[in-house]
């Protein structure tokens, strides 16, 4: 898992970038990649100033890079299918960040990484692409020794006050409670 590309969707890279801890990410990862759509989920004119400016420096530095999806390209074509409803079991359409990190994970042989496990996970599961969300990166960076069990609470507090949606009311209790599974189903080890 390790060796391969993270395509991570609006909402789990802006529960970083809400709270400036952007720090996290670059000391777990050697680099991310939003395509281009999530990039412009990110600068529409309703995003928080501090989300941009974040995802700005992010960018300048070459920590994030943006991925444009060519309309000839077999990205886009999984990107259609998945964002329209047709590779659904139940027809069910999904948000076009999302279509399009499963649609790059798909084909790179990457990581999807995202909290909206409604639309993910089904493809997820279905294709055998790992998941991360920012829970399972919160203990993985505790694990890592990059943030201590305090800090890890701060976090998670900080998110949920900026209106980030996590399967829990604290750090503690999710990584006590349902990390470890957590692990075994979303990231496939």
């Amino acid at each position: 898992m390790k060796n391969r590309p993270i395509f991570y969707d609006t909402d789990c890279l802006a529960c970083f970038l809400i709270i400036g801890e952007c720090s996290i990410l670059c000391e777990m990862f050697s680099k991310i990649i939003i395509p281009r759509v999530v990039y412009n989920e990110f600068f529409n004119e309703s995003t928080p100033i501090m989300i941009k400016n974040n995802l700005k420096s992010l960018i300048d530095d070459g920590f994030v890079e943006v991925k444009d999806m060519i309309i000839t390209s077999r990205e886009y074509s999984n990107y259609r299918c998945i964002e329209s409803g047709l590779w659904s079991d139940n027809g069910k359409r999904v948000g076009k960040g999302e279509a399009s990190v499963i649609a790059f994970a798909i084909e790179n042989e990457g990581i999807v990484a995202s909290n909206n496990l409604s639309d993910v996970k089904h493809f997820t599961d279905k294709y055998n692409l790992p998941l991360l969300t920012t829970a399972i990166i919160l203990g993985k960076a505790f694990e890592m020794n990059i943030i201590n069990e305090t800090q890890g609470n701060i976090l998670w507090e900080k998110m949920l006050k900026r209106n980030r949606n996590l399967p829990d009311n604290s750090f503690s209790s999710y990584y006590q409670n349902r990390y470890e599974t957590d692990c075994n189903d979303f990231l496939k080890v």
